[in-house]
C-alpha cells in the first residue's frame, strides 16, 4: 500500500523576530533590540576599501549626518547614503555610493555596517558565550555553528580548497575568526538572545558577515560586500544589496526569517510539489551504461505504489568528454534522445547531468574555442578542478560566462537537452567554476554576475517549465534561477574516510557524515530559497560500507527535513527490508523541520518536525560509542505514549519526556507523536 506523506503544517514560518531600533548619536549608529532581548550594536558605521591612482585606501565614516545618514569621504569625494526601513519585522539598510571626485575608483570591499572593539556588540553575557553560524560559500562548503574557541579551517590542499570554498577569502584558521557567506546568526548560548544579519540580494556581489572575537573578546563585526574591483567613474552612482538585521530569542528563527525575506527579494522559484527521483550516480558512478538506465525502469515502476518516482536522472558517464555534451561515448550507442524516450515511455520524466561551465583538454571545445576559456592574469586557462574520475594528469578548466558566444552556447545546450532530447530535469554541477577569480571577456563583471549570467543563459534555453538543480554552486547568485539546490557535499557509500578526516578537516568533501551536517544546518533554506537537495538516499545492503544504522540516519535526516527525495540504488537487487526502509523515509516527508541544537553542536543531533496534526522527533547519535537519549515531547500525545519508527516499539511519555535507550554509533531513533483523539461533543 502506498504511504502518503503527511500534509504540511498550516504555519511553517519562524517564530517572532523583532527589528533593531536605529538611532544616530555622535555621528554613529546605535542599534538596539527592544527589551527583554539583550542585543545592542554600538557606534556602528559604514566603510569601504578602494583603489585610486594605483593606491589602496581604507575608510570608515566618522560622522554620519542625520539627513539620510549621509557621509562624505573628503579625500576621495566618495559619498555614501544609508537609508533604513522596517520590513516584515526586520530592519533593512540600503546603501548608495556616489563618486563625487574627479578620478575613477576601483571598489574592493564595501561594508554597509561595521563595528569595532569589545563594546561594539552587546549580546548576552559576552563573546565567550557566543555561537556563530558560519554559512559556507557554495553547496559543498562546510556549514555549522562555531563557538568562539573553535577554529574554522579550509581543506589542506590547494586543489581541494578551490573546489570546496571561496579561494578569494580563505578561512582564517584562527579560533574566534569567522567569515559566513550571505548570512549569519550570533547566539548567546546562556540566554538564547540572537542577532541575525544577511544580505537580501546576491545578483551583483558576493556578501558575507565577518566576526572576529579571538579569545572571547570582540574585535570586529562587519557585513561586507566583495566588490571585485568594480570601477565607479566620476559622477557614477551604485546602489548596493540591502542588508537585513533582526533580533530574536532563537537563532534558527532568524535564519528562517532571513531566508524568507531573501527569497522574496530575489523571486525564489519554489515549486508546489517536490519531485521524487532516481539517479544513476551512487551505484554505477561514471561506469554507467545505457542498458543500466533501462534496466532500472521496470523495477522503479513496480515500486510506484509505495514510493512514486517522478524522474530518472542519467548522471555523469554518458558524454564523450567534459565539454562535448552533444556527443555520447560508446556506452550510450543510441544517443540521449533515444534514452529519454525510453524513460518517458516508462512513465517518468527524464533528467540529465551536466557540468556546463567546465571543459577538459580532450574536448573539441578546448582546442577549437580557446577564447571561451577563463584566464589567469598570466594568460593561462583557469584551472577549475581536478577530478580523478575524468583523468589523473589534467584538470578541468573554467569557461568564461561573460563571453557572449559562451552564453549563446550554454542556452543552446540547455535548449537541446530539454526541447530536442526531452530531459526536463537538468542537474547542473560544478557551477562554482563560473565564479572563480580570473580575467574575463567583460572585465567589468563581478564574479557573482559571471555566475548568474551563465545560469540565466541556461534558464533561457531550458525554458520556464524545466526543473534546474544547482550543485557545487555559490548560493546567493542562483536564487530565482534554480528550482532546487544541493546544500551539502556528496553522500557516499561510506560514513567517512581518511581523506575526509585529514585532508578535508572532517567537515568538507565527500562523506555521508559531512552531507548530514549540511542537510541539518541548512534546513532553514528549504522552500524559502528553493527546494533543498540533500543528495541521494542509498538504502541498499550491497556495494556499500554504510551500516544499517548509518543508512537509517541518512534516511531519517532526508525525510525529516523534507528536501528532494532521490534514490540511487540498483532497484532490481534491493531487498524487501530495504524497500520498507525507503518507504518509511518517504512517509516522513511533508513537515517543517526545526534543528533544536543547531547552535550548541557542530553536528546537530536533534530534529523536531511538525506536521499538520502530529510531530516526529529525530534523535541521532553521531558519536563513536553507543549512547542513550532523553527527548522532550512538546505536544499532547495519544495514550501518553509514542511509537519509534524503525523498531515499531511503543514508548511511554513521562513528564513530557521519552527515554531512548542505546542508540548505536551513527544511528538514530525517530519518535512519532500522534495527538489524542478528538473529544466527542455532547
Amino acid at each position: 500500500m502506498a504511504t502518503e506523506p503527511p500534509s504540511p503544517p498550516t504555519d511553517s514560518g519562524p517564530r517572532t523576530i523583532v527589528p533593531l531600533r536605529l538611532e544616530l548619536r555622535d555621528g554613529r549608529m546605535q542599534l538596539r533590540a527592544p527589551a527583554p532581548l539583550q542585543v545592542e550594536l554600538t557606534d556602528a558605521t559604514v566603510g569601504m576599501v578602494i583603489r585610486r591612482g594605483g593606491e589602496r585606501f581604507e575608510w570608515h565614516a566618522e560622522s554620519l549626518r542625520a539627513d539620510g545618514l549621509e557621509a562624505l569621504w573628503v579625500e576621495t569625494g566618495m559619498r555614501v547614503e544609508l537609508r533604513s526601513a522596517e520590513v516584515d519585522g526586520a530592519l533593512v539598510l540600503s546603501l548608495t555610493l556616489e563618486n563625487g571626485g574627479d578620478e575613477t575608483v576601483l571598489l574592493e570591499e564595501i561594508a554597509p555596517l561595521s563595528v569595532r572593539g569589545p563594546q561594539g556588540l552587546h549580546l548576552g553575557g559576552g563573546a565567550a558565550q557566543w555561537s556563530v553560524f558560519r554559512n559556507g560559500y557554495q553547496s559543498w562548503s562546510a556549514t555549522r555553528a562555531y563557538r568562539m574557541d573553535e577554529t574554522d579551517r579550509d581543506p589542506a590542499l590547494g586543489f581541494l580548497r578551490e573546489s570546496h570554498g571561496d579561494i578569494r577569502h580563505p578561512a582564517a584558521g584562527r579560533a574566534g575568526v569567522l567569515r559566513s557567506d550571505l548570512v549569519t546568526a550570533i547566539v548567546d548560548r546562556d540566554s538564547g538572545a540572537a542577532l541575525g544579519l544577511g544580505f537580501l540580494d546576491a545578483r551583483t556581489f558576493f556578501g558575507a558577515v565577518v566576526v572576529e572575537a579571538p579569545r572571547g573578546r570582540l574585535r570586529r563585526l562587519a557585513a561586507v560586500l566583495d566588490a571585485d574591483a568594480v570601477a565607479l567613474p566620476p559622477g557614477g552612482r551604485l546602489e548596493l544589496p540591502p542588508l537585513w538585521l533582526a533580533a530574536a530569542a532563537d537563532g534558527e528563527d532568524l535564519l528562517a526569517a532571513w531566508a524568507a525575506a531573501a527569497g522574496s527579494a530575489m523571486q525564489a522559484r519554489v515549486v508546489d510539489d517536490s519531485p521524487v527521483g532516481w539517479c544513476s550516480w551512487y551505484y554505477y558512478f561514471n561506469r554507467v551504461r545505457e542498458a543500466d538506465i533501462v534496466a532500472n525502469l521496470a523495477p522503479l515502476a513496480a515500486l510506484r505504489e509505495r514510493v512514486p518516482c517522478d524522474y530518472v536522472m542519467v548522471d555523469d558517464g554518458y558524454q564523450r568528454a567534459i565539454g562535448d555534451w552533444f556527443e555520447t561515448n560508446e556506452k550510450f550507442p543510441r544517443g540521449m534522445r533515444w534514452l529519454a524516450t525510453q524513460i518517458r515511455d516508462a512513465g517518468f520524466q527524464a533528467g540529465i547531468w551536466l557540468a556546463p561551465f567546465l571543459v577538459r583538454p580532450e574536448a573539441r571545445m578546448f582546442r577549437e574555442r580557446p577564447e571561451w576559456l577563463l584566464r589567469t592574469a598570466s594568460g593561462r586557462p583557469r584551472r577549475a578542478c581536478w577530478n580523478p574520475g575524468w583523468g589523473l594528469r589534467e584538470p578541468a578548466y573554467a569557461l568564461d560566462t561573460t563571453h557572449p558566444d559562451v552564453l549563446a552556447w550554454l542556452a543552446e545546450l540547455a535548449r537541446t537537452a530539454v526541447q530536442q532530447w526531452g530531459y526536463r530535469v537538468l542537474k547542473l554541477d560544478f557551477l562554482y567554476a563560473a565564479a572563480l577569480p580570473g580575467v574575463r571577456h567583460d572585465a567589468s563583471a563581478t564574479r557573482a554576475q559571471a555566475l548568474r549570467r551563465g545560469l540565466q543563459a541556461i534558464r533561457e534555453g531550458a525554458g520556464e517549465d524545466a526543473f534546474l538543480l544547482g550543485c557545487g554552486c555559490p548560493l546567493g547568485p542562483a536564487v530565482g534561477l534554480v528550482d532546487g539546490m544541493r546544500i551539502g557535499p556528496d553522500v557516499a557509500p561510506f560514513w567517512t574516510n581518511w581523506i575526509s578526516r585529514w585532508l578535508l578537516r572532517d567537515r568538507h568533501g565527500v562523506a555521508t557524515k559531512n552531507a548530514l551536517r549540511n542537510i541539518l544546518t541548512r534546513a532553514f533554506m528549504h522552500r524559502r530559497l528553493w527546494l533543498n537537495d540533500p543528495d541521494c538516499l542509498m538504502v541498499r545492503g550491497d556495494e556499500t560500507a554504510l551500516t544499517r544504522d548509518e543508512v537509517q540516519s541518512l534516511a531519517a535526516v532526508i525525510g525529516l527535513t523534507d528536501g528532494m527525495f532521490v534514490i540511487s540504488d540498483r532497484m532490481d537487487l534491493l531487498a524487501e527490508d530495504r524497500r520498507e526502509l525507503l518507504e518509511q523515509a518517504y512517509a516522513l516527508r511533508g513537515g517543517a523541520a526545526r534543528v533544536v541544537d543547531l547552535f550548541t553542536s557542530g553536528l546537530p543531533e536533534l530534529v523536531q518536525t511538525a506536521y499538520e496534526e502530529r510531530m516526529a522527533i529525530g534523535a541521532f547519535n553521531f558519536g563513536e560509542r553507543a549512547a542513550d537519549r532523553v527527548v522532550a515531547v512538546e505536544i499532547p500525545v495519544a495514550g501518553d505514549q509514542v511509537r519509534e519508527l524503525w523498531s515499531g516499539a511503543v514508548l511511554p511519555v513521562q513528564d513530557g519526556r521519552v527515554a531512548l535507550r542505546t542508540i548505536a554509533p551513527h544511528g538514530c531513533r525517530v519518535v512519532l507523536c500522534d495527538p489524542p483523539p478528538p473529544v466527542a461533543s455532547e
